[in-house]
């Protein structure tokens, strides 16, 4: 489906301009802001091209919404009923399939929304190109369309993708992997920059362009990581864990080495370890970089310190390795997440009226 301005598309039917036929699945119990928001923006990206000046002669994509049940009506999230143009049952898979989140718990969803997964398989191997927003990730890796390829999902199911769909490559930190025939995008309003890529394909990319600007959406959006909210992860039952996570929690500024925390639960240095990791997903050392990477976050948005200053707080005296540590965990730069989302009187993207 890869198109460039100018370039006809060589239809299935013999059309050197037959549109583009688009389907954007409608999940059982999905967030409905989602198919409904990718459909309406290609839309309107379509009705936006006939415009522009200059304008290319790429027809406009024909944009349905599918039902992923017996009949075109599907019950979202929140109890909304969703009317859509077709059920799967009912059609042939088109040109371009669009799969939205799973909303709230994933695996009970892919479960519930399991006559999609042999609709995707039978539209791949004919050629269709798939696309996937947020937790859609897991419909396409179920389908093992991804195994041996990049692909992201949203930031709080990484874990959860990776220890599931160990054939996969994740790329944590990417809002969208483009892999040719397959896309995938990070969390939430990630869709937006989803739509934008494929209006690139459909319409080219002056029409992409002026979409981004047309309808405000942030095409240089940060890593997924700056976004990540850290769970201290004490929802497990293992009581000297918990008391080395508090132990560390305390101990930010002057720091507590593995060794000091397995002394201070009575464990061995491997036991403990090995507990640590089973009770919280992350080894010690990982947890420790974690908890300050947080600690630094919040001070970062919170006040105007120097960032050596902020860095001495929780623990780093090299401020090289402070800054190569908070890049890795959160895709920016100390400075760069200050930029975003340090403390300001209020959002640049808010018009303040002074009231007299």
């Amino acid at each position: 489906m890869t198109r460039t301005k100018g370039r006809k598309r060589s239809g299935r039917a013999g059309s050197p301009t037959r549109p583009v036929r688009v389907q954007v699945l409608a999940l059982r119990d999905c967030t409905p802001l989602v198919p409904v928001g990718v459909a309406d923006l290609l839309r309107k990206a379509a009705d936006l091209a006939a415009t522009l000046p200059g304008r290319n002669d790429l027809p406009a994509p024909q944009v349905a919404l599918v039902a992923v049940a017996r009949k075109p009506l599907v019950r979202c999230a929140g109890g909304l009923e969703l009317r859509c143009s077709a059920a799967l049952t009912d059609v042939d898979p088109g040109d371009l399939v669009v799969v939205p989140a799973l909303d709230p718990d994933v695996l009970v969803h892919l479960d519930e929304n399991r006559l999609a997964v042999p609709f995707l398989k039978r539209a791949f191997r004919r050629g269709a190109d798939l696309a996937s927003v947020c937790t859609g990730a897991f419909m396409l890796a179920e389908a093992g369309l991804l195994d041996g390829r990049s692909a992201t999902t949203h930031w709080a199911f990484q874990e959860l993708f990776a220890a599931r769909y160990p054939r996969v490559r994740l790329a944590p930190q990417a809002v969208i992997v483009d892999s040719g025939r397959l896309m995938t995008s990070g969390g939430a309003t990630s869709f937006l920059n989803l739509a934008l890529l494929l209006t690139e394909r459909l319409l080219g990319v002056e029409v992409a362009r002026a979409a981004s600007k047309m309808f405000l959406v942030d095409v240089n959006k940060a890593p997924q990581g700056a976004y990540a909210m850290f769970s201290t992860q004490k929802t497990h039952a293992d009581e000297p864990i918990l008391r080395a996570q508090a132990l560390i929690e305390e101990s930010l500024s002057e720091g507590v080495s593995v060794h000091e925390l397995a002394q201070a639960t009575a464990m061995s240095t491997r036991t403990f370890v090995r507990r640590f990791r089973h009770a919280t997903g992350n080894s010690p050392r990982e947890y420790i970089q974690r908890v300050r990477v947080e600690a630094a976050r919040r001070e970062l948005e919170s006040n105007h310190d120097a960032i050596t200053s902020v860095a001495t707080r929780v623990g780093y005296t090299d401020p090289v390795a402070f800054r190569k540590l908070f890049v890795r965990i959160t895709g920016l730069t100390p400075a760069d997440y200050r930029a975003r989302y340090g403390p300001r009187t209020a959002p640049s993207w808010v018009a303040r009226q002074r009231v007299r």
